[in-house]
């Protein structure tokens, strides 16, 4: 190979050798030399072809390349070496190659590699930031394969859970996580792309068989060789709940406490006023005075405030410490719901013993009131079922369905009224789902509480008590007094609420939504 000269070819394809291309004979003689980078090096190819290594190269590079050359021939392998040179106060990066090509001949390619040092530096620099990150994250991080087959973890999972990092790589995310299976793993990678996610609400098993709730955000991406993987990540929510649990707990009080003063203070004073105006009405007639028919106007607004009182205060409290009053309660919204607005509204189901407590009874039946009002207000829906009833597992399942408007196709975020239901649901450890009933229309809300769920930690034991108010039911016409002065005052609240009610209360003209709070009758729950 002619080394003296360049033809035109040569010099087209100059630019794709590397930077400096050797060909060496067994006694270290240059046959031939190209390359980009021939000047960096010092060579002049019409100088140093021809001539033996060691008259043009340093005699530790001639000692270094007659070796590698002899070590390719022998073995008939590539040899790969690597050198740094410091030229011009910049630090270059050498990968020699060296090919044989025949029993007294052999090629050396050296290229700089710099730059992709470089680049290589930059990635481990950025690996290992990234990883400090992963590694100081107060969110336990899990990486599976499709299976759930744990492959990377990082240091905050190992201390919440209590395993050591080889421990947790031999296990599996479904091992650890208490409402996960592989089959939801499976559907996730099928439903949606890299980039997007998915939040569970499960409980992670300790090492010591104890467990904690977490907040579990799921998403698929695909590694370097194209298998497919799932991120998880956990937040322990325990505190959070907790807080949410004395928050749900304190306004449930407050309510309590307003439907009490609503029913013995306000309702007991509105219930003596009945009587005293029914005792003014009969007097005024007796007399034959005109003012008879104006009494009986106010005997009639009494009664009808005294029916508002009541409906507002069986709202606020609506079921007792027996869970097994939650179906009467349900059956009782159904019933005001459909004489106050005028709409076919239907409870089926029968009495359950399955309710474990009185605060699932009551956040049963406070989500039935929340899409009941979301149904009249937002889906101007015409008729409402209410259901309650257990599921094919033996646990308990409450759906109100509607033939309203539906949800809307494109929701940007969750109305205060749909978080509120999930949260309610959450606390007492039941599933919450809310969808349409088809493409025209119509939403079903279904809380589902699985058979020996457990609910969330409370914040400090409930005071149990019954509920302070009976059932409500229609108003019944109350017995009239023999004389004005025998219903100045009213009887005990405890054993008379009901034996002295007024009469019959008639239908308002701007009614009050069935147990809601005046400020929400008016404002109305938020969109979900």
């Amino acid at each position: 190979m002619d080394g003296g000269s360049e033809t035109g070819e040569d010099e087209t394809r100059r630019d794709a050798l590397p930077e400096l291309f050797l060909e060496l004979g067994t006694d270290g003689t240059i046959r031939a030399l190209r390359g980009r980078r021939l000047q960096d090096f010092g060579l002049d190819p019409d100088r140093a072809v021809g001539r033996r290594v060691s008259d043009v190269f340093s005699p530790s590079q001639a000692d270094a390349i007659r070796d590698t050359v002899e070590r390719a021939i022998r073995t008939d392998t590539v040899i790969f070496t690597e050198h740094v040179t410091a030229a011009g106060g910049r630090r270059r990066f050498w990968q020699a190659r060296t090919i044989p090509l025949g029993p007294d001949r052999a090629l050396r390619m050296v290229i700089d590699m710099s730059e992709q040092l470089r680049w290589r530096q930059a990635l481990e620099r950025s690996e290992e930031r990234f990883r400090q990150l992963v590694e100081q994250a107060v969110d336990g991080i899990f990486v599976c394969d499709e299976d759930g087959l744990l492959i990377d973890v990082n240091r905050q999972a190992c201390e919440s859970l209590g395993f050591s990092r080889e421990e947790l790589l031999s296990m599996s995310l479904v091992d650890i996580c208490i409402g996960l299976d592989v089959e939801q793993l499976w559907e996730l990678l099928d439903r949606l792309d890299p980039g997007q996610s998915e939040t569970h609400g499960v409980s992670h098993v300790r090492a010591d068989g104890s467990t904690f709730p977490v907040e579990l955000h799921l998403g698929p991406f695909w590694d370097h060789d194209g298998a497919p993987r799932i991120l998880a990540l956990a937040r322990d929510v325990t505190d959070r709940q907790r807080l949410e649990r004395a928050a749900l707990e304190a306004a449930e009080q407050e309510a309590r406490r307003i439907g009490r003063d609503l029913h013995d203070g306000l309702g007991q004073h509105l219930t003596g006023m009945a009587f005293l105006a029914k005792g003014l009405e009969r007097s005024l007639t007796e007399r034959g005075l005109p003012e008879a028919g104006e009494a009986r106007e106010i005997v009639q607004l009494v009664k009808e405030a005294v029916g508002h009182s009541r409906a507002l205060a069986h709202g606020l409290a609506p079921v007792g410490v027996h869970g097994t009053e939650l179906a009467p309660a349900l059956e009782n919204l159904a019933e005001r719901t459909r004489k106050v607005f005028g709409i076919e509204c239907e409870f089926q189901g029968e009495p359950v013993d399955r309710v474990p407590d009185d605060a699932t009874a009551t956040a049963f039946y406070r989500i039935a009131q929340e899409a009941t009002n979301n149904a009249l207000k937002h889906g101007q829906a015409s008729r409402i079922t209410i259901r309650l009833e257990p599921d094919d597992e033996g646990g308990l399942r409450l759906q109100i369905e509607d033939d309203g408007k539906g949800l809307p196709h494109a929701r940007p975020t969750e109305g205060l009224g749909l978080r509120l239901m999930k949260l309610r649901a959450e606390t007492v450890g039941a599933k919450l789902l809310v969808e349409n009933v088809d493409d025209e229309g119509g939403t079903r809300v279904e809380c589902t509480l699985p058979l020996g769920a457990v609910a969330r930690e409370r914040s400090h034991p409930m005071r149990v008590t019954s509920s302070p108010f009976p059932m409500a039911r229609p108003v019944q016409d109350a017995e009239e007094p023999r004389s004005p002065a025998e219903a100045v005052e009213p009887a005990e609240p405890a054993e008379s609420a009901e034996a002295v009610e007024p009469a019959k209360a008639v239908e308002p003209a701007e009614a009050v939504e069935p147990g809601v709070p005046p400020a929400a009758a008016e404002d109305g729950p938020a969109e979900p």
